[in-house]
């Protein structure tokens, strides 16, 4: 009996992508409920005073600033403080997850009118980049690096001798060349992402220049240059280098800081330098005069 192998072999292929069908079903995230449903999924879970405030808000445009990144929602809500509240909400496979950073404990008028604006799909889609956590090393293994003498010469130094009790804050900043050092995607990625949400990026930046600050006083140059690439990138490519009053008013210190790294970086970072210079020269230095100022500072040999 001749045997059909073009057949078995069809009706095997056919089971393996079958069960590969029933496999991705299966990883494929379910989630509890759509959008244009949220309203109905959470009319158990506020007061209706809570309600009627959340309804006022959303209808006095109180909500600064909604956003979406898959099943994930962040907000901006105009509250009794300078600083408006942000609220997140995660539709999940189990439910609907909420917080609000105002300081009322129990679900509130902010996160009910920011739940009525994605209900009505009133937000903006963005695509993050992928968060990278901060590379840490322990106490002990930074100590195990640092010779006895620069230990003993910080305790007894002005910045030793103010702290009546030990700062880890200030150990790890007058130590930070014995701690490893960030990857330029971990300074871009994550504020890029602050960026696009328009989430506290100014104190990110603050953070972001503290750092590079830190860097020059070690002289680790391209360390230090490493964060103001990133810093520059993350704002053009955003779209917000030309629009932002905080990166504005960040141009003096950050030419200052770029001037000092080329100054004194080896030859290493001066060629980092000329590479970025570059491509700045290439995309027309972003359209950012004051970026294309700060390069025509350094007096880089034409």
């Amino acid at each position: 009996m001749e045997i059909n192998t073009d057949k078995i072999f069809n009706e095997v292929m056919e089971e393996i992508n079958t069960k590969i069908e029933e496999k991705n079903k299966d990883i494929e995230k379910k989630y509890y409920c759509e959008e244009e449903d949220l309203l109905d999924e959470v009319e158990d879970d506020f007061s209706y005073q809570i309600k009627e405030r959340g309804e006022d808000y959303y209808d006095s445009g109180n909500i600064v600033f909604c956003c979406k990144n898959n099943n994930k929602y962040l907000a901006k809500v105009r509250g009794t403080n300078d600083k408006p509240y942000i609220v997140n909400i995660e539709i999940t496979e189990d439910g609907i997850d909420y917080d609000c950073t105002c300081p009322c404990e129990f679900p509130c008028k902010h996160e009910y009118a920011v739940i009525m604006a994605i209900a009505n799909q009133e937000y903006s889609n963005i695509e993050l980049k992928q968060k990278i956590k901060e590379k840490k090393d322990t106490l002990q293994n930074v100590l195990k690096q640092i010779p006895a003498e620069e230990i003993k010469k910080y305790l007894l130094s002005q910045k030793g001798l103010d702290y009546v009790c030990f700062e880890m804050n200030a150990f790890e900043e007058y130590f930070r060349k014995y701690y490893p050092n960030q990857s330029y995607e971990y300074y871009y990625n994550n504020l890029y992402n602050s960026l696009a949400m328009d989430d506290n990026y100014d104190e990110l930046v603050e953070s972001y220049i503290n750092k590079i600050r830190q860097y020059v006083f070690n002289q680790e140059f391209n360390e230090g240059l490493k964060i103001i690439i990133a810093i520059f990138d993350a704002y053009a490519d955003t779209d917000k280098l030309n629009i932002d009053d905080h990166i504005t008013t960040e141009f003096p210190t950050l030419g200052m800081l770029l001037r000092i790294i080329n100054r004194n970086g080896n030859e290493r970072t001066k060629q980092n330098i000329y590479a970025w210079i570059k491509e700045l020269k290439d995309n027309n230095y972003h359209n950012n005069y004051y970026l294309e100022d700060i390069v025509e500072m350094l007096n880089f040999n034409k």
